[in-house]
């Protein structure tokens, strides 16, 4: 048994000794801002806070990069596939027809994730909210509170939101 353990314990030991010596990624600054919307079993319509949110970000940051969008379902709600996009699709249209974001900056996922809660707290969460949800990310364009010349760039190229 102890000889099935030690190669765990060298690299735990080899992991944290990377981690340690690079102390920039520890404290890099990312300059991206996250929300999650959250939907009623089978619903693709929920924007309570996503109009506030969205409104302090512009105050904040008057131009940007991008807003990348992803969205999943569960598996029992009817299409979850398809259901998935319908809700990416909708929190585009929000954020480009209401509140007036180019859509060229506006990135859908190709698809959307079907997934169960993945622990005993998250099945808590399920009966309201749970893996319902679409989640936006907003990437401020420079000027932010981060050093401009570490921002990330999108490792592919998505398609804007039509």
């Amino acid at each position: 048994m102890m000889k099935n353990q030690k190669p765990y314990v060298v690299l735990g030991g080899l992991l944290a000794s990377v981690a340690m010596s690079s102390p920039q990624a520890v404290l890099a600054c990312g300059p991206a801002k996250v929300i999650g919307v959250y939907f009623d079993r089978d619903s693709a319509t929920q924007m309570s806070r996503l109009a506030d949110w969205m409104a302090d970000l512009r105050a904040k940051y008057p131009n940007h990069e991008s807003i990348d969008i992803s969205a999943s379902a569960e598996p029992g709600e009817h299409s979850p596939q398809s259901l998935t996009m319908e809700r990416a699709r909708n929190v585009a249209r929000v954020l480009r027809e209401d509140l007036r974001f180019d859509g060229a900056k506006i990135y859908l996922p190709a698809q959307g994730y079907v997934k169960k809660p993945a622990s005993a707290y998250l099945r808590q969460l399920e009966k309201s909210q749970g893996v319902r949800a679409v989640q936006l990310e907003f990437l401020p364009a420079c000027p932010h509170e981060c050093s401009c010349g570490s921002s990330p760039t999108p490792s592919e190229p998505k398609a804007p939101a039509q």
